[in-house]
């Protein structure tokens, strides 16, 4: 089985949440004109695929890669390959920013082939300090001002920055934060950072990270829907025990329309 590789996934997905903001947590300025496709078609039928491209307003392309390894020249070999054929296929220059976590810090940003230098520029997650993201978004909660887009990254992202804190620290901080914003991302941040506790945290720690989320919103809806599962489950065993539409409904709480469709696909299969 393929392991999940939490972080690239947690990073991909805040670029699908945040977008233009994204980039601009990532030092960006420009603005989008669109996103453009992943895809390169080489000869043979070989596809490759870059993790995100954007065509900006000045018509060039910025490409955005997410690496949970460092493997030097090898990777930006790979990454020189994306830009050149990519480069080809859209005939507009292209600029490519790799982001790196897993704990890297100074990664490769350039290697000469020949007489040329290739460049990226290159985003190490771990050289960034996770105390300061917090300090800076608590003391605007303190003074009333507007948390925005680019500060909500930053907080998804803590648990993967340096600093002092423990990494179980800035998960709990992130959630206990988060939950007094009131703000249209805050379940997806909340989602991340609990995948970044699957990944990270185990035992005691991770049971921490769990009982805070009990308390948001994400968490109830959760419980909710485990519950809900349950109900289901009891009223499939009673109908299959020959219980009646309302025994059952007291049983489990649904509603008669619910048991009733529980019986049609148990009766399908």
């Amino acid at each position: 089985m393929k392991t999940i590789n939490y972080e690239d996934m947690i990073m991909k997905r805040a670029m699908d949440v945040f977008a233009e903001d994204g980039l601009k947590f990532f030092g960006i300025e420009k603005k989008v004109k669109e996103v453009s496709s992943t895809e390169i078609i080489v000869l043979e039928a070989k596809n490759m695929f870059m993790d995100y491209t954007f065509l900006m307003e000045d018509d060039t392309y910025i490409h955005i890669e997410f690496q949970t390894t460092d493997k030097g020249i090898a990777d930006l070999r790979r990454f020189k390959a994306y830009e050149s054929l990519f480069e080809l296929q859209m005939n507009k220059e292209i600029v490519t920013y790799v982001v790196y976590s897993g704990n890297i810090k100074n990664p490769l940003g350039s290697y000469k082939s020949g007489i040329n230098t290739y460049n990226v520029r290159a985003i190490s997650m771990a050289s960034r300090d996770g105390d300061k993201v917090f300090n800076e978004i608590v003391n605007k909660i303190s003074s009333n001002e507007k948390i925005d887009k680019k500060d909500l990254i930053a907080l998804t992202f803590t648990p993967i920055m340096g600093g002092e804190l423990s990494r179980s620290d800035k998960i709990l901080n992130a959630i206990k934060i988060v939950k007094d914003i009131d703000n249209e991302f805050r379940y997806d941040i909340e989602s991340m950072l609990y995948a970044f506790a699957s990944k990270f945290l185990k035992g005691k720690e991770l049971e921490k990270v769990k009982e805070e989320l009990k308390m948001t919103e994400l968490g109830k809806i959760i419980k909710d829907e485990g519950k809900k599962e349950k109900a289901i489950e009891t009223a499939k065993i009673a109908i299959q025990k020959g219980m009646d539409d309302e025994t059952i409904r007291d049983l489990t709480g649904l509603k008669i329309e619910e048991i009733d469709l529980i019986r049609q696909v148990l009766n399908q299969n």
